[in-house]
């Protein structure tokens, strides 16, 4: 009797799984990205701060596990079964490309706030909703800023940007691939809209989130190539848009102007901006292909 025979089959289903993986990267990242965010999201959506199905109420905090379970631990499962431990090497090294050029850290700390400054006060009202509270301001945002690295940027850009943009550039170029990400990106926050998150946008108002984060989705890529693929700024930019972004609420503008707003405004900004980028650099945006990358079946 061959005692080892019971045990093929799992070995066998283990290594198909593993090379369709492989042969199917991307597909396979968001599957996993969407999947695990929205399990962990489900006591978020089913609380009192949600679909009222749970007897709970639970803070926006309570979204943070499922964040950290999607992007992040898929981007290096991915890394890892596509490349090995060379590839989770190369992910965490993007962590630590800080030698950039303070030009990309301004981007990322004032090109930012900038951007979202030009599109709100773009907006109808934005002069009669002005109240700024400088104090206020210099005090909240530097610690929002620490917060937002802390939980949307680490959660989230080593997936979006250091596992799935690489390879979207590669495979759709640079500018398609970032209109492919900006989708999915904006698209898998959809459960939060059933949340008190949502600020109960309707479905034309998502679609319009969904198009403006396309345009910040091409700024940030444009970003993140002219930085050397790194992680540090890409986490910044993204803590800078949500803190700034809440700071703003509070500290320049009425918050309920900014409930209002605030998403149209950042589609504005942010589209002008990505519109002028992707003119200056014909769709490139600063995008060189990696020595080595053009016949990786499994980088794609």
């Amino acid at each position: 009797m061959d005692i080892t025979s019971s045990a093929r089959p799992t070995v066998s289903s283990s290594n198909g799984l593993r090379r369709f993986m492989q042969r199917h990267p991307l597909l396979c990242y968001f599957v996993m990205a969407f999947g695990f965010t929205w399990l962990g999201w489900i006591p978020y959506v089913l609380s009192q701060s949600g679909l009222q199905l749970l007897p709970v109420s639970l803070s926006q905090f309570a979204s943070l596990p499922g964040a950290y379970m999607g992007p992040l631990m898929s981007g290096f499962i991915m890394a890892a079964v596509t490349e090995g431990k060379p590839g989770v090497g190369r992910l965490l090294h993007r962590f630590v490309l800080w030698r950039v050029g303070w030009q990309w850290y301004l981007a990322a700390l004032l090109g930012v706030p900038a951007t979202i400054l030009l599109g709100l006060m773009i907006m109808p009202g934005a002069v009669a909703a002005l109240h700024v509270n400088l104090a206020q301001f210099v005090l909240f945002f530097p610690l929002l800023l620490i917060l937002e690295i802390c939980t949307s940027g680490l959660a989230e850009e080593p997936g979006w940007r250091g596992f799935a943009l690489p390879r979207l550039q590669l495979r759709y170029g640079p500018l398609l691939g970032s209109v492919i990400l900006g989708v999915l990106w904006q698209c898998w926050h959809l459960p939060l809209y059933l949340t008190d998150w949502g600020h109960g946008a309707n479905g034309l108002l998502i679609a319009l989130e969904i198009i403006g984060n396309v345009g910040l989705t091409i700024v940030i890529t444009w970003v993140f190539n002219h930085s050397r693929g790194s992680l540090l700024i890409a986490i910044l930019m993204h803590a800078t848009l949500d803190a700034f972004g809440s700071v703003a609420a509070v500290s320049i503008f009425s918050t309920q102007w900014i409930l209002v707003n605030g998403n149209i405004a950042l589609l504005i900004g942010f589209g002008i901006v990505a519109l002028v980028l992707v003119i200056v650099t014909r769709g490139r945006l600063g995008y060189q292909q990696p020595v080595g990358m053009l016949l990786s079946k499994s980088f794609t």
